[in-house]
């Protein structure tokens, strides 16, 4: 009879246990069952980190959530994207440069590049928001010209944006971008950051200064977003792919009406036919006959193939140009 009496105790208790815990739903509303605060229920002051780690709660309760983390899938995406990781390895203080400064690495939307955003501090607020858009050289990174500008922008309060545009092995055409493909990145990004149209100053050095007059091409035909082009020791081949379209008239009789240039050539140019200064000096005949104004062509006695960012007066020469135009 104890053994009996022992046994129906149990099962009261065990029973009436079940209905605690919500075990037995069908006597419950669940309408009126309140979350549990975790943080009320196990004071953290009374438990350590490893302890709190293995607590098992009733499904019903609702923990609160940390803030997520900060990385996005876009840069999850970048972070295994082998051309960033080339750029890293290859650029390592230039690289810890642009972290420090704060700029983000976004990749391009088709995922085959990335490209380097930095914007000073209040931009998003400023009633002028200028911006640099800029290419690096042959065989070279985004990293370099987001070095070799940031001082300077910072200074005066522009954004960049620098786009590695070079895939990270080869001299081919199709071991970069082309201007079809590059203009419509650099689109995206100055439409996203609700830049005015006219006060993007387009940067191209050596081969990304070659690019630069089709970069125009397309923005004259577009927004317009361009309010001066900087052609940095890099001519307008007329032999050169993407000059095609402009000399055989595909964009019209005058390409280059209303844009704004700054050519630099240096006189100890080892090419220069090309991107020294005879080849400079055919570039701004050519887009002047096209209908552009170049408002400064800089020639120096000095400077060799990267002299433009050698010499701090060259690049402040043709940024007052560039705060002229857009009134700053």
């Amino acid at each position: 009879m104890m053994k009996r009496d022992l046994m129906k105790f149990l099962t009261k208790l065990v029973c009436l246990g079940l209905v605690i815990v919500g075990c037995r739903p069908q006597a419950l509303d669940p309408t009126k069952i309140q979350p549990l605060d975790p943080t009320k229920i196990f004071p953290t002051k009374m438990l350590p980190q490893t302890a709190i780690a293995t607590i098992v709660l009733p499904a019903s309760t609702v923990l609160p959530t940390a803030n997520p983390p900060t990385l996005t899938p876009t840069q999850v995406e970048l972070s295994a994207q082998p051309l960033f990781q080339q750029a890293r390895e290859a650029n390592p203080d230039r690289y810890q440069f642009a972290v420090d400064k704060g700029a983000k690495f976004v990749p391009t939307s088709v995922g085959k590049s990335c490209y380097v955003l930095w914007t000073p501090e209040g931009f998003d607020q400023a009633p002028l928001r200028p911006i640099i858009a800029t290419l690096h050289g042959h065989a070279s990174w985004a990293l370099d010209e987001f070095f070799l500008w940031q001082p300077y922008a910072e200074e005066r309060g522009f954004g960049i944006v620098a786009l590695q545009w070079w895939f990270g092995g080869g001299d081919a055409m199709s071991d970069y971008y082309l201007p079809q493909a590059m203009y419509p990145i650099f689109e995206e990004v100055l439409l996203n950051q609700g830049i005015t149209p006219g006060t993007v100053l387009f940067h191209g050095f050596s081969r990304g200064s070659a690019n630069s007059y089709a970069m125009t091409a397309l923005d004259r035909r577009g927004n317009q977003f361009f309010g001066l082009t900087i052609s940095n020791a890099g001519g307008m081949a007329k032999d050169f792919p993407p000059n095609g379209d402009i000399i055989n008239g595909n964009f019209g009789a005058t390409p280059f009406g209303g844009a704004h240039w700054v050519m630099y050539c240096g006189e100890k140019d080892p090419t220069p036919d090309r991107a020294g200064c005879a080849g400079m000096q055919a570039a701004r005949d050519l887009v002047t006959s096209y209908g552009a104004t170049v408002d400064l062509f800089i020639d120096d006695p000095t400077g060799d193939h990267g002299g433009f960012h050698q010499n701090p007066v060259n690049v402040n020469k043709a940024l007052d140009v560039f705060d002229k135009l857009i009134g700053k």
